[in-house]
């Protein structure tokens, strides 16, 4: 099937895991994929793929470790290596979690960003039938941890269930654009997200916001440093400036699973304050059907930069504007309990690329995920 609900991969996870779980209850559990990849063409750039095979992009390793210190109390962290970061360990998840009550929990620590539909399995390959998820919809990596505090609490409204999600805390680390890496730090980085589900379908929104401060500087050469400088030359560089400027990120998914066929689609739209990065709007929506342990789906994905504003505003922005488009086809087999081999065709169109006519081109994809 298309999808894996979070709970049902939880089980799935935790269950194979039992024996390496001890009496004191912890337990140890994890995930691996190992990927490769290949463009037809240098004209055009996915995730990091050229035209010769790539065995880094896709593979990550990662353990999950939890202890249940008392009858409320535990500790969890996971540990990730990527080949994108030359296998260094880092951890993407290291908080106590509370529970309240049957129903609410409290996590505190390190936490991964609930942007997504997918976020809290974003790097389990196992939990999706892609290879990777669409990196139109599912970009913002620099930003997939924060620290600090979520409180969820779950639902049940007749045949409805549902959680309620809210977190608030602070992120401060790198981000690269076109090749330049600058330092971001997010202030009063929070959100909330609501999940149901009734049956087979499924609804997911989500509202997230964060105050965005960045080392900008007018008077260096990186692609941001020049848009400030050439908006400070025409009497605009407050405009164009991220200290202290909002950022928002809106999301909403829904979804139709009656285990032979499914459906979901999902849509991202990012809104700033600062004119120095633009505004954008994200779809996808993909289909997939079930054959016993064989799965065959197909996606198309969308994303487009926004230009608005006066005159001055849309050329600055037409200069960095980015719209692509994808379409994917793929099959996944399940060819043994918690293995699954993946092989896909994406055709990449770009639209446009920083205010310029792209280019089209095909990724071949292939990956084994497993989960243990």
């Amino acid at each position: 099937m298309l999808r894996i609900k979070p709970t049902l991969l939880a089980v799935a996870v935790l269950a194979s895991a039992q024996a390496s779980a001890s009496d004191d209850d912890l337990r140890i559990n994890g995930f691996m994929s190992v990927g490769v990849g290949m463009l037809s063409t240098d004209d055009i750039a996915v995730s990091g793929f050229d035209t010769d095979a790539n065995f880094s992009t896709d593979t990550v390793i990662a353990l999950q470790i939890s202890k249940q210190i008392n009858e409320t109390t535990s500790a969890t962290t996971q540990l990730v290596s990527r080949g994108t970061e030359s296998y260094d360990t880092n951890a993407a998840w290291a908080y106590v979690s509370y529970a309240i009550n049957s129903d609410t929990d409290v996590r505190v620590g390190r936490l991964r960003t609930p942007f997504f539909y997918y976020s809290d399995f974003l790097e389990v390959g196992y939990a999706y039938n892609w290879v990777r998820p669409p990196e139109e919809v599912y970009r913002l990596d620099a930003f997939a941890s924060v620290n600090g505090i979520d409180v969820t609490h779950r639902f049940s409204m007749g045949s409805t269930d549902g959680s309620v999600q809210t977190y608030f805390g602070r992120f401060n680390g790198p981000y690269t654009e076109s090749g330049a890496t600058y330092e971001f730090e997010l202030k009063n980085f929070g959100g909330v997200v609501l999940n149901l589900n009734r049956g087979n379908f499924g609804t997911r929104l989500s509202y997230h916001r964060a105050d965005v401060y960045a080392d900008l500087d007018a008077t260096g050469t990186r692609a941001l440093d020049g848009l400030l400088a050439a908006a400070t030359s025409f009497g605009r560089g407050d405009d164009f400036d991220i200290a202290g400027q909002t950022s928002q990120f809106l999301e909403a998914a829904g979804t139709w699973d009656n285990g032979d066929y499914a459906v979901v689609a999902e849509y991202t739209a990012l809104r700033q304050e600062s004119e120095s990065i633009l505004d954008d709007n994200a779809f996808l929506i993909t289909g997939a059907k079930r054959f016993g342990t064989t799965t065959v789906h197909a996606t198309y994905t969308t994303q487009r930069d926004l230009t608005e504003g006066d005159a001055l505003q849309k050329a600055l922005k037409t200069n960095a504007q980015v719209h692509e488009q994808t379409y994917i086809l793929g099959a996944r087999y399940d060819y043994d309990t918690g293995t699954a081999f993946k092989f896909e065709v994406q055709y990449q169109d770009e639209k446009t690329i920083q205010g310029v006519d792209g280019k089209s081109g095909m990724l071949y994809s292939a990956a084994i995920d497993l989960v243990f």
